[in-house]
């Protein structure tokens, strides 16, 4: 394996994620191939194994998915994609259901695909540092948490509960997460992880039920209520149009994941995992997903990387700005690009103002060469 380092000692395997040449693990398609190759391989020394710990060898637990991978799909992978959905999760099910507690040593951010790898552990140990975060951020990528992300939130918070950490995107720390019992002990530093690991691992070899998440247990009940719930039932049903007053129905990923959240609870587990990767797979394939990942993550990094640094120039600098708005702040804020030298598009809903906004720019300094930067065009309409 080139991605996971596998140990077995006094009984306790340990994958170690460490992804080379990488900064950050992912679930690339080494990883996705190794974690077939760890899955079969703690099957095959189960006997021998009393416990599995999760560790990464990175300053952070985990990143989440493979980003760069995901913009090259098109809709024509659909089934190409939830094949590797279904592949990831299945490993994740053969791990966690193998009859051996597993904990994750949380030392850094676990994020998106990062935190459900995190949600595998039975039990989960954090370092206490408020610059840590955790959560799912999916959804502002045009994405759902499809690697039962989705299923075990929901599971472990309840529809309610877990609205806010999947619809919307809300990140937490490792103090909340310990709060609402997603992380179950914090730990000061990284190298009292794995001490505080083999010490609960030592606690509880003798207890079955340590060894399964907690809607695997017989007298499980969803947080809230199902949706069959009269409570539950009566926010559901005005939950998709107010969803979709928010989204002006242009954002198929938050009306996915409310989708997946209730369908998914009216379900058994395993039947849910499939619902998640349908919808998934059809996020990723699609060009909302490409266009928010290319925006809101490649293009935005690409910005905060190339802001002025003390004694150093920028990395980056666009070749255009365009504003919405010719009013006094539009206009001097596109004065303020142009006469950087970068070329500005200034567009408000009719050709006279924008004339306006460029006259008002005019008279900021009598200095007119950076006005010739400008492209100011016109909107067809407000509305559009």
């Amino acid at each position: 394996m080139k991605t996971i380092r596998y140990e077995i000692s006094e009984g306790i395997a340990t994958l170690t994620f460490d992804e080379p040449g990488s900064s950050v693990n992912t679930m690339c398609l080494q990883w996705q191939d190794d974690m077939t190759e760890a899955a079969a391989q703690l099957s095959k020394d189960r006997d021998a194994i009393q416990g599995i710990v999760l560790a990464s060898a990175k300053s952070t637990f985990f990143a989440g998915a493979d980003l760069k991978a995901v913009m090259r799909l098109k809709r024509e992978d659909a089934a190409q994609s939830y094949a590797g959905v279904e592949r990831v999760k299945k490993n994740f099910r053969i791990i966690e259901t193998l009859g051996k507690p597993v904990v994750a040593c949380l030392n850094g951010a676990a994020l998106g695909g990062g935190w459900e790898v995190a949600l595998m552990g039975h039990y989960r140990i954090a370092v206490d540092d408020r610059k840590i975060q955790f959560g799912m951020p999916e959804v502002t990528l045009g994405l759902l948490p499809g690697a039962s992300g989705v299923t075990k939130m929901t599971r472990h918070l309840g529809l309610l509960g877990a609205q806010p950490y999947l619809v919307e995107g809300k990140l937490f720390g490792p103090r909340e997460a310990l709060e609402m019992g997603l992380v179950h002990e914090l730990v000061a530093d990284a190298a009292q992880l794995r001490p505080h690991a083999l010490a609960w691992l030592a606690g509880h070899k003798y207890d079955p039920n340590v060894a399964q998440h907690p809607w695997e247990a017989k007298d499980y009940r969803m947080p809230g209520g199902t949706p069959s719930n009269p409570k539950i039932a009566a926010g559901l049903a005005v939950a998709p149009a107010m969803l979709k007053k928010q989204t002006r129905g242009l954002y198929p990923a938050p009306e996915a994941i409310l989708a997946c959240m209730v369908e998914g609870a009216l379900v058994d587990f395993d039947t849910a995992l499939r619902i998640e990767s349908r919808y998934l797979a059809k996020l990723m394939t699609g060009p909302n997903a490409r266009a928010m990942i290319n925006t809101f993550f490649f293009n935005l990094n690409a910005i905060k990387s190339g802001q002025s640094r003390p004694g150093k120039a920028p990395r980056f600098k666009p070749a255009k700005v365009g504003l919405l708005g010719a009013g006094m702040m539009g206009a001097g804020i596109a004065y303020a690009q142009a006469s950087k030298g970068i070329a500005t598009v200034l567009k408000d809903v009719s050709q006279d103002k924008a004339d306006v906004g460029k006259a008002h720019s005019a008279k900021i300094t009598a200095i007119d060469d950076p006005l010739r930067n400008w492209n100011i065009s016109t909107s067809e309409s407000a509305e559009r």
